[in-house]
């Protein structure tokens, strides 16, 4: 068993030799400098904690990309929830149903047809939502994601829907 001096000079080369590469690999994944920086010096502020807690760690380098993978994945739910505020901000209520401004331009025939051209995971929550008239909480409990997903995936869908009929008039 390593004392806390070993952990600490261990977790000090592993910084040394890995903090680069942490770095790139954020950075590839967020896109973003600052928040690639930040995450990175996190993934050491938790490795550390953990260390300091007195809790073994067998493989420093795969401990330090397994904490950094999920912060990553933690500022994409971030990123997701800021993206829910901002179309509740622009006006989007996913309470509100737009089933009717699409059906007021759209027989259920052409719906239909529509909504074959979308991707799957429009498809599944479109036909949910307005043609089996599930509620939002119930796709959620079905598909086991969050009522906040569920909402932008069916605004998004609906979005690619009028994009779909607009092209369909033009032709």
């Amino acid at each position: 068993m390593k004392t806390m001096q070993e952990e600490k000079d261990s977790f000090i080369k592993g910084y040394n030799q890995w903090s680069d590469d942490l770095l790139r690999y954020a950075l590839f994944k967020v896109s973003n400098r600052e928040l690639a920086l930040d995450i990175v010096q996190d993934t050491f502020t938790k490795t550390w904690e953990y260390i300091y807690d007195g809790k073994k760690i067998d493989n420093l380098r795969a401990f330090l990309y397994k904490t950094l993978k999920n912060l990553i994945i933690d500022s994409y739910r971030k990123k997701t929830s800021e993206s829910l505020d901002n179309l509740l901000e622009e006006g989007f209520d996913y309470g509100y149903d737009e089933r009717e401004k699409i059906e007021s331009n759209l027989s259920g025939q052409e719906l239909w047809e529509h909504v074959d051209n979308l991707d799957v995971k429009y498809q599944e929550v479109i036909v949910l939502r307005y043609m089996n008239d599930l509620s939002i909480a119930e796709i959620s409990e079905i598909s086991g994601e969050t009522e906040n997903n569920i909402s932008v995936r069916i605004h998004r869908g609906l979005e690619k829907l009028k994009q779909i009929s607009k092209l369909e008039e033009q032709k």
